[in-house]
């Protein structure tokens, strides 16, 4: 075992600590505290506060509420502009973050694009291509037999020499010369042949003409000169990744102490839960059913598509490091990254984040006309037409009037002050509820936090 050395020294608020790893610097109270050094930043998570980078600040009152662009009777459901989203908790680490995820690749751009160039150019200027003439094409000459029975083709222009082969019918020969009265030369595979006169009709007939190309090599020094490029850039890239992940790197490591440790126990079983949910949907518009007689009886119109994509844990970024597990959803133009004690947001190149104290989760059961294929885990509670009359019962006009399920299903809207409104439908009741019911328990701590309530 090797020996550690480790010393510190306190400066005013912030506490200088020497070790064998380096020298670090950390600030914050008993319980939390945000410490950057050599081997990135870590976040302490405990009953006292959440530090990152800078102490927590009281929330301020944002304007900004969630977007509800209102068409004639119909309601866009969407969170507002990213660049809105933020909590002023959360401006530091966004900062951190959107200036990592906007700067330019040297890979791709140092690297793999002049590759490529070279490549291209050094292909364009070593190859070359030619034609071979396969047929010159033009007009010809032709015989064609015109006797019913055939022909028999000699090997010699005289009735007593070698029969070569029988022509059919409107068969078709070259002919190579006519100045004999009774018989015609004609092109016979790879030789000659005569025909009676009598017995064909000379025509004329044009050829396409035909060519072939290919491809071949005018630097003999192709390969060696590809095989060196391609070494050098195998090199240059590997030095360029290595830039890459030193520009890019960012690392959040998070320490918790007993109490958020075992309210943390939990975080990863709960979404676990959310995602064997057999559907899950989003909302995207929702509208008043002017025809409800058509449309089952349904009071109100939803347009809403599958869920892209639920993970475990996926990193917002290349080269972030964490030492947690970070659940992700995937929505329409919209990522959700779920840390230990924030939303963090993504659009594109874009990012947002709100801590869990400025994140409302409201849930409803809501009862839904499926239309579509009924979830393994749905819970059918009753059933309607498509075309339904007022007491609820099949309108007999439609021949094709159908019954339609109606499943109950859980809805889930995340919203915040700052302009976050999406709405998520799980067809498990309740899938979502132990994930959401985590999440409003540490944005209830994290309010006791600011509030200076002291925690039993």
């Amino acid at each position: 075992m090797g020996l550690i050395l480790r010393r510190s020294v306190k400066i005013g608020p912030v506490r200088v600590n020497f070790s064998n790893k380096g020298i670090s610097y950390s600030a914050g109270i008993k319980g939390a505290r945000i410490n950057t050094g050599p081997r990135g930043t870590y976040v302490t998570i405990g009953t006292n506060g959440i530090y990152y980078k800078q102490r927590i600040g009281e929330y301020v009152n944002q304007t900004h509420q969630p977007t509800l662009v209102q068409t004639p009777g119909m309601h866009t459901i969407t969170s507002a502009h990213i660049d809105q989203l933020t909590d002023v908790d959360s401006k530091a680490f966004i900062d951190e973050l959107s200036e990592k995820a906007g700067k330019v690749s040297l890979v791709t751009w140092l690297g793999i694009w002049p590759m490529i160039a070279f490549v291209t150019l050094l292909s364009i200027n070593s190859f070359t291509s030619r034609e071979t003439l396969l047929q010159a094409g033009g007009l010809r000459k032709v015989a064609t037999i015109d006797s019913h029975v055939g022909s028999n083709i000699r090997s010699l222009p005289n009735g007593d020499s070698k029969v070569l082969r029988t022509t059919k019918y409107a068969e078709e020969f070259t002919l190579l010369d006519e100045t004999n009265k009774k018989w015609l030369k004609i092109q016979f595979h790879d030789s000659v042949g005569y025909v009676a006169k009598k017995l064909a009709r000379i025509g004329v007939k044009e050829d396409p003409r035909e060519v072939s190309s290919e491809f071949y090599s005018t630097n003999p020094y192709y390969l060696l000169i590809l095989g060196s490029g391609l070494l050098f850039f195998a090199g240059l890239i590997f030095f360029l990744s290595k830039r890459d992940k030193k520009r890019f790197e960012m690392e959040l490591h998070y320490e918790m102490d007993d109490q958020m440790a075992i309210l943390y126990k939990a975080f990863a079983l709960h979404f676990s839960s959310f995602n064997s949910s057999s559907r899950k949907w989003q909302y995207l518009h929702t509208r008043n059913n002017e025809d409800w007689k058509r449309n089952a009886g349904a009071g109100k119109l939803i347009n809403r598509i599958p869920i892209a994509s639920v993970l475990a844990h996926k990193t917002p970024i290349r080269y972030f490091k964490t030492n947690v597990a970070m659940p992700y959803i995937k929505l329409k133009n919209t990522e959700l990254f779920f840390l230990p004690e924030r939303l963090l947001i993504r659009r594109g190149n874009q990012f947002a984040a709100v801590f869990y104290k400025n994140l409302v989760i409201e849930n409803i059961s809501t009862r839904f006309i499926e239309d579509q294929v009924v979830a393994a885990d749905a819970l059918i509670v009753d059933h309607t037409w498509k075309y339904v009359n007022k007491n609820g019962g099949p309108d007999r006009r439609f021949n094709n009037n159908r019954k339609i399920p109606i499943c109950l299903y859980s809805e889930y809207t995340l919203s915040s002050r700052t302009g976050v409104y999406e709405t998520i439908c799980t067809s498990r009741i309740g899938a979502f509820d132990g994930f959401s019911n985590y999440l409003n328990k540490i944005g209830q701590l994290q309010s006791v936090m600011h509030s200076g309530v002291q925690i039993n």
